[in-house]
């Protein structure tokens, strides 16, 4: 029997293992395309029509797992074939009676769609379960540039700070970390300053449904 030296031996293994690695990069790609074809399935997945009843606790159920508002556009579209107006009266109907019921929690329409939201009065318990910190409130100039923001939007930082009298960049940079306001383009103006407005964040953190409900200015000033 010829010996075998470790030249032929080293060639031997490598041509064992090549077909090896061949198989498993195959093996992976059939994979991946298998699991593109989930994903394909999942956004084509059909919906049962459903009864009246069942579709208002299909409604339910969306609300009771989205951690964000959903607007009655995202909600008929889930659903299938069902018209805007009908959902609108499912979602009224349901606000009223989760609204009789002894829960600790309300239906809300906020920031332009509707959300579960749990009794305020139940949050320090809530902040204690998930070991979250309360926010600092505002402070008062920040308010202030709120405010100017809120009524003039979209305003630039030059034009809040000419109405202040003072500098707002810290306020600006509080306003923009929690989200409460985002820059949305540029003045066409010498400099080209940011333009900057309010945030669904904001409708959110005040407890209000759209701009429309912020009392004007008039009504501040007789508070």
């Amino acid at each position: 029997m010829a010996e075998q030296t470790d030249e032929t031996i080293e060639e031997q293994e490598e041509t064992t293992e090549t077909p090896a690695v061949e198989e498993d990069s195959a093996s992976n790609k059939k994979d991946a395309e298998e699991s593109d074809s989930e994903y394909e399935e999942l956004d084509d997945e059909p919906v049962e029509m459903l009864s009246r009843e069942d579709t208002a606790r299909a409604i339910y159920a969306m609300l009771f797992t989205s951690d964000k508002p959903l607007n009655i556009s995202s909600i008929a579209d889930a659903l299938g074939d069902v018209e805007r107006d009908i959902v609108e009266i499912l979602i009224e109907e349901l606000t009223e009676d989760i609204a009789k019921q002894d829960v600790p929690f309300q239906l809300r329409e906020i920031s332009g769609g509707y959300q579960l939201a749990t009794d305020s009065k139940y949050a320090p318990y809530i902040r204690r379960m998930l070991k979250v910190k309360r926010s600092a409130k505002l402070s008062k100039a920040v308010l202030e540039t709120l405010a100017i923001i809120a009524y003039r939007q979209p305003v630039t930082r030059p034009d809040v700070e000419s109405i202040r009298g003072v500098s707002v960049s810290h306020a600006f940079g509080q306003l923009q970390e929690r989200n409460l306001i985002k820059a949305v383009g540029v003045a066409d103006v010498p400099g080209r300053p940011r333009l900057y407005r309010t945030t669904d964040e904001f409708l959110d953190h005040f407890g209000i449904k759209s701009l429309k409900e912020m009392p004007s200015i008039e009504e501040l000033q007789e508070q």
